[in-house]
Formats: structure tokens, sequence, C-alpha cells
């Protein structure tokens, strides 16, 4: 006979430290703000910073100048917080060096864009936002030759579009991207 104190695997609540953790690994060299795991995982900061200790005490995790990153490998296959089709895929101006638009464009709060973070993965530079009310997620993607753009809801229930949010934040990268040529 069990016990009604004993929740099946499948039905307990995920450990906020493994969302830290999974948000962390999702990626190969991805750094990630306090700021941005807070907003994206919806965690108190009190709660966070007892996580994000915990995990540094374990040496899972370091604390950099721009944020966190694990010590842990990344699973296997890079996996984006920003999946499925860009919503915008164009080229980069000639002269533009995407490392230097990423060490410009990383940190960079735009109107209700605030910065999550940043990862090194195998196909590019992947840069994080989340609009001010949490409805949507922005990844920016540079390459050598091109920017691509992702949006998507944060949650299923979102009605609106993430279309809008993808357009807005490349109109606003695009306006830096002349300065950083002359620049690079």
């Amino acid at each position: 006979m069990s016990s009604p104190d004993i929740i099946s695997f499948e039905t307990r609540p995920v450990d906020d430290q493994d969302l830290v953790m999974e948000m962390l690994s999702a990626e190969s060299d991805a750094t990630y703000t306090f700021q941005g795991l807070k907003r994206r995982l919806g965690l108190h900061q009190e709660k966070l910073t007892r996580i994000l200790r915990r995990l540094e005490d374990d040496n899972l995790v370091a604390k950099t100048k721009e944020g966190y990153r694990t010590l842990k490998q990344p699973r296997k296959g890079d996996h984006h917080l920003v999946e499925g089709e860009p919503v915008i895929r164009g080229q980069l101006p000639p002269g533009i060096d995407s490392r230097v638009a990423l060490e410009r464009i990383k940190g960079r709060w735009f109107k209700n864009f605030r910065w999550i973070g940043y990862s090194n993965a195998s196909d590019g530079l992947s840069l994080y936002w989340i609009t001010e009310d949490n409805k949507f997620e922005v990844r920016v993607q540079l390459s050598p030759i091109e920017i691509l753009v992702w949006s998507q809801a944060t949650n299923t229930t979102e009605s609106g579009s993430p279309v809008g949010s993808a357009y807005e934040l490349f109109d606003r990268i695009s306006r830096m991207l002349p300065e950083l040529g002359e620049n690079s």
C-alpha cells in the first residue's frame, strides 16, 4: 500500500535548481546574466541567489563578469532557448565582423527588450533578449555573413504574435550595424 505522501516521479514538480542547470547547460559556451535567469525562469532573486551559490559551491557553475556559465558539459547537440524557423534572415553588410558586433551588442537593452545572455554554439554566436513583460523571447544569431532572428512566446497561452518582437529588435540592431563597420 502506498503512502499518500509519496508523489510519483512523473507528477513531482521540477526542482528550480534543475531549471537553472537546464538553462545554463542547454548550449555550449553560454553565459546568462542574473537578471536574465531571473526573468526567464520566473524565480525570486533570493531563491535564485541561493541556487547559484549552491551550484558555485558544488563547482557546477562559475560566475564571470558577464554572468553565469556552467562548468558542466552541455547536453548532446545544441538546444537553443528560442527554436524553430527564423523570422528574419539577412546578410550582414560587408566589413562587419560578427565578433565585433557581438561585443558591441551583448548586454544592451533595447526599448522593452531585456538582455538575457549569449552563447557561442556550433552554428554561430547567439544573443538572447526577453521582452520587459516576459511575453516573448528573441534570439539573434550572427555568423560571419548573415544575421538570423527568431522570436517565440514564453508560454503557450500567449495570444500575441512574436513576429513583431523579432522585427522590432532587428530594427534596433540594424541601426547599429553601419557604425560597427566603421570601427571593426
